[in-house]
């Protein structure tokens, strides 16, 4: 398997640090909590959540952190706004909660898997953030103004390497905002002093919170070590975001992150999404409109996860009738299944397809080419239904075992094959989630009576390494 480094400017075969090979560590930046989730991030989520499934597939052991960015200059002015004349502390955290709810949501809905682990910077500001940042200090690589604290971005050898900048180049661009006591315009804070009302922690530099580049290099670390395999998020963050994060990691010796992978910035119509220009679009309006999940993944899917990606209504009409093409082979499917009973497999058609798909994957996350072996696959198996003898009905289960494995692998097929309403959804949701605690308590018969429910419901459940899916099938 090979995955494009940022760094590096290469593919590169993945070699994880773990000395026997088979545990991956990847960090990826989560979101800052003042307003709900958009197709942006949906996109971006969705893509790590595809590289923490496949990798998962080939027999990795993935240790997954996404971060919450829980204070912030946005959030206070959130709460400002949603909470006047409250106190600044307390409406912060409630904006934070009400829009990481949000967040949870959203994802859930699309059904993308929650991290190993979704730290937030204000539980790491005492003593996590404040002890790095004395690291710092007594390292060489920042000082202290005023009670703020900068990063010396010239003490830094290599800065820039990651966005391919020079310090002229950086220079160009560079100021000092009135009220910043920075020593040199490229410099970064690491810490800020309060001011008053706002949300504040103790220091050795006195009252304030910490710069927005520093608490991913702490908590990435804190969870993942001094070294890990993979950093992840939007191109869009590789400056100054990350930039800042390898040279605060390197201030303290530490490696940091081997491999950093970045996916391209989804625009609307051509424009980058902007409120002022009207093409703003949040994940719960695309979600009302095309309301199965499956529709914007596999939107997502025919472009490279590198490529920028526009979004646009004909785009979305033309994954829908993808995936009614394969809601409308599993459906007949099904009902032949049970017309004709099993009957023997076709393991070499799965085989074929699954050797392909895996070949597309491994060169960094082609999904546009693994798409296409589902596409094929799906062809395929309308011509084996059509054909309705013996031979092709076994080439048709090889045909629904093959798109069930890799599909799960692209978080597709996960929740049922027709457009249903969301009560509906979080129904059978709720239903499988059950079940799944009955059958870790060793409950099985109580499990089984909820599937022999589901199903004459119309809902047939299938097992895999990936979970369980759900499709309809006709109850009689």
């Amino acid at each position: 398997m090979k995955l494009y480094n940022t760094l590096t400017r290469s593919l590169e075969p993945l070699a994880p640090l773990d000395p026997q090979g088979r545990a991956v560590t990847m960090y990826v930046c989560g979101p800052t909590v003042y307003d709900v989730p958009h197709i942006g991030h949906a996109r971006s989520a969705y893509i790590f959540d595809v590289l923490r499934r496949y990798l998962q597939s080939r027999g990795y052991q993935v240790r997954f952190v996404r971060n919450v960015t829980d204070v912030d200059d946005k959030i206070i002015d959130r709460a400002k706004q949603e909470h006047p004349g409250q106190d600044l502390n307390a409406a912060c955290r409630a904006v934070a909660e009400k829009y990481l709810a949000s967040y949870h949501d959203a994802m859930d809905r699309l059904g993308l898997a929650r991290p190993t682990e979704e730290p937030r910077a204000t539980a790491h500001v005492v003593p996590a953030v404040t002890d790095f940042i004395s690291k710092l200090l007594i390292h060489g690589a920042a000082y202290e103004a005023k009670g703020d604290v900068y990063f010396a971005v010239r003490k830094c050898e290599g800065y820039g390497a990651l966005s391919n900048r020079t310090l002229d180049e950086l220079q160009a661009g560079a100021r000092v905002e009135p009220g910043e006591q920075k020593q040199d315009p490229l410099d970064f804070a690491l810490w800020k002093a309060a001011k008053p009302g706002e949300p504040s922690w103790p220091s050795p530099w006195g009252p304030g919170r910490p710069g927005w580049h520093i608490e991913c290099t702490v908590m990435s670390t804190q969870y993942l070590g001094d070294a890990f395999d993979i950093h992840g998020g939007g191109v869009d963050l590789v400056f100054p975001h990350h930039e800042n994060e390898v040279a605060q990691a390197r201030g303290v010796g530490k490696p940091f992150a081997r491999t950093w992978i970045h996916n391209g910035l989804l625009t609307v119509k051509g424009e980058k999404m902007s409120k002022s220009l009207g093409n703003f679009l949040t994940l719960e309006q695309v979600v009302a409109e095309y309301p199965h999940p499956d529709y914007l993944k596999l939107f997502f899917l025919k472009t490279h996860y590198r490529s920028p990606i526009d979004y646009a209504p004909v785009k979305m009409e033309e994954a829908r009738k993808n995936w009614q093409e394969f809601s409308r082979f599993f459906q007949h499917y099904d009902q032949q299944k049970l017309q004709a009973g099993r009957g023997g497999s076709k393991p070499e058609t799965g085989t074929q397809a699954a050797r392909a798909f895996q070949e597309a994957m491994d060169d960094d996350l082609n999904t546009p080419k693994a798409l296409a072996v589902l596409f094929e696959l799906v062809n395929l198996g309308h011509r084996a239904l059509e054909a309705g003898d013996a031979t092709e009905r076994a080439c048709a289960m090889g045909v629904a075992e093959a798109l069930i494995h890799c599909g799960a692998t692209l978080g597709l097929f996960l929740q049922g094959m027709t457009e249903e309403h969301s009560d509906v959804v979080e129904h059978i949701a709720a239903m499988i989630g059950e079940r799944d605690r009955m059958r870790k308590a060793k409950q099985f018969s109580q499990a089984d009576a909820i599937r022999t429910q589901l199903r004459q419901e119309g809902v047939l459940l299938t097992d895999t390494s990936h979970g369980t899916l759900w499709r309809r099938i006709d109850p009689s």
